[in-house]
Parts: structure tokens; sequence; C-alpha cells
């Protein structure tokens, strides 16, 4: 259980939007960003950041939300591994697949490019000061620009991120609000 309370009925104008928006996008709130309605403005920040990363961006879905996962995975974060696992099964990924990439990074499934930016990502997050360099030059090697390259480091900072909040406050998934849609409506 969370070591603060989450907001289920914000009277914030500003919280009402985010949530709207998260909801119409999304089709619930998950506990995270409930936790983050406590700041307003942070609950928006990040929020945006999640769009603008996971949503947009010029990297594959699959292949970012698969990033996220390893970086959940490596760090035994339970409700990041639980929510990208679930959003990678939602989006076709079979299960046995989302275990490789929980389990056995080095063997995920992805081209050459693909593989070098999660790898990027992976390593990024438990050693930034190893082999930064040769990884980008890899990742440029095999036809990766600036742009691939910092959408990689972007969903790697925002996830390590989240990962410490969630870790900071005991968060646990919440079987129903942490589903994605797709899930969701499949359980339903």
């Amino acid at each position: 259980m969370t070591r603060i309370s989450l907001v289920e009925h914000p009277e914030d104008e500003q919280v009402q939007a985010t949530i709207s928006r998260i909801e119409s996008l999304i089709g619930a709130v998950p506990s995270l960003f409930r936790v983050y309605a406590h700041h307003p403005a942070l609950m928006e920040a990040n929020w945006n950041k999640v769009e603008a990363l996971m949503m947009h961006g010029c990297l594959s879905a699959q292949l970012k939300e698969s990033m996220a996962l390893a970086i959940c995975a490596a760090n035994n974060c339970d409700y990041g591994i639980y929510h990208y696992s679930m959003t990678l099964e939602s989006m076709g990924m079979p299960r046995e697949e989302v275990m490789v990439v929980r389990t056995d990074p080095d063997n995920v499934h992805f081209s050459d490019g693909e593989r070098a930016l999660f790898n990027l990502a992976r390593h990024g997050a438990s050693a930034p000061h190893d082999h930064g360099e040769r990884l980008i030059a890899k990742a440029q090697q095999l036809g990766a620009g600036d742009r691939e390259i910092v959408e990689t480091l972007g969903i790697m900072e925002m996830v390590l991120g989240f990962i410490h909040v969630v870790e900071m406050l005991g968060m646990e998934p919440h079987r129903d609000r942490d589903l994605p849609i797709g899930v969701r409506s499949r359980r339903e």
C-alpha cells in the first residue's frame, strides 16, 4: 500500500483536466498519477512526458514499452514490471516474448538497430558512466539518428524517475486501475 494517499476525487481544475486527458487516452488513471495529483503541475508535466515519449515519437511503441519493462525488471520494480508486461501483452506481444524482455533481455527479438537502442536504454539505466560512447556509436552505426537516441535516453530517464517514486512510496500495482485499456476490456 502506498505511503501517501491517492487522490480519488480531485477538486483542483488542473488535476481534473489532466485526469480527463489520461482517461481519454488510456481508459483509467494509473495509481502513480493519482499520487502525482497532490502536485498538479508535476502531474501534468509527467503526463506530458509520457505522452511525448510513449505515445508519440519515432520509435515503435513495442520497442519503447520493452525498454521500460527491461529497466523496471533490472530494478526489481513490481509496479513497473506489472504495468509494462500487461501493456506489451495488450499490444499483441506473446507472453513468452514478454518474459524474454523481462528475464533474458539479451535475446529479445528486435532488429539490430532496435536492439542497439534497447541496449542503450537498458545499460544506460544501470551504468550511465560505462560504455555510453560505445553504445551510442553502435546505435549510430546501425542507423539510429540523434532523435532516436535522445528519445531512448528520455524513456530511460522517465522510467527511472517513476521507479524511484514508486519504490519510495511502496506502491504496488492496483490490479484493475493499472491495467492498460486493452487488457482491462478483455477481462470485463
